[in-house]
């Protein structure tokens, strides 16, 4: 009995010395800490002046693909002064030509008026900017976005959780043997690729977690898209993102919930957003960071 006894007290003691040894994240100082994130809010509400003037986003598959302010073209622009056709973009490959109609209002970005046949990845009807965008698996959109938007001079700001140094963690970063090329799903449908580093291992509430994080061979950050149980309630219903600073297999480096981002497709729904890996559902409710913005309508998952 008493070998029992000695044997659990051994156990609880080694126990104890494991919790114990878990770093705490570097001390940080409070005025600059706040400084930080303030600055931080503001970079966020310059992302919805960005992100909130895209009024429309279509497929460009290889061929041709007529675009004017007519309904019933493949690519009807919200422009009901322009013309009801305006030209075609034609895709070979990875080549985006457009060739616009007589007297069309085009011009590309220096103002250069659009006469003829021209390879393009953006250019210009009245305030509308079309822009060529790359998705993965080859694929190609249209996006357009009205520079007379509200939202490009007047931006809202989007609301965050007090900040608190209790959702700012360490955490060990336990590498892959390799990077995992992996295909993660996005919100048009489709997938993208993805290069998975390793995963993230830090304690929330006396209890472990782990996130796969997501980055590039010499990048400075990893890219960590997750979900949790405030999606629900107050955060965005899709995900939101940390980028803690990338470290060696092994080494430590600190997740900040307290910078916690929401996506792109948080404020538009004609947006080309990844969405997060399966494994990366939190079951603790991560009461930090940014909260969803209730006046716009983004992307809403099933």
């Amino acid at each position: 009995m008493r070998k029992v006894v000695l044997l659990a007290i051994l156990l609880g003691s080694l126990a104890g010395c494991h919790r114990s040894a878990w770093p705490e994240p570097p001390i940080v100082d409070r005025a600059k800490y706040e400084a930080e994130h303030a600055s931080w809010q503001r970079e966020q509400q310059d992302l919805i002046g960005e992100v909130l003037p895209i009024v429309g986003i279509w497929p460009l598959n290889d061929g041709d693909t007529p675009f004017g302010s007519d309904e019933g073209l493949p690519i009807a622009l919200p422009l009901p002064d322009a013309p009801g056709r305006l030209g075609i973009l034609r895709r070979s490959g990875t080549t985006i030509t457009v060739l616009p109609e007589k007297d069309a209002p085009l011009r590309l970005t220096d103002g250069t008026p659009v006469t003829k046949a021209s390879e393009v990845t953006d250019f210009w009807i009245g305030s509308i900017e079309l822009l060529i965008s790359e998705a993965g698996d080859d694929r190609r959109w249209v996006t357009a976005r009205d520079e007379h938007h509200p939202a490009v001079a007047n931006p809202p700001a989007v609301e965050a959780y007090p900040l608190d140094t209790r959702w700012r963690t360490a955490a060990r970063f336990e590498a892959f043997e390799a990077p995992k090329a992996v295909r993660v799903a996005d919100v048009r449908g489709g997938s993208m690729s993805f290069l998975a580093l390793g995963q993230l291992v830090f304690r929330l509430n006396d209890r472990e977690h782990r996130l796969t994080a997501f980055g590039e061979p010499g990048g400075g950050q990893f890219f960590v898209m997750f979900k949790d149980p405030t999606n629900l309630t107050t955060t965005y219903s899709g995900y939101r993102i940390v980028t803690p600073a990338v470290v060696g297999d092994g080494a430590w480096t600190v997740v900040d919930f307290n910078f916690a981002s929401n996506p792109p497709c948080a404020y538009s729904r004609f947006t080309l957003c990844p969405l997060p890996p399966s494994e990366n559902q939190l079951p603790v409710a991560i009461e930090a960071g940014l909260k969803r913005l209730p006046s716009v309508r983004g992307y809403s998952p099933s």
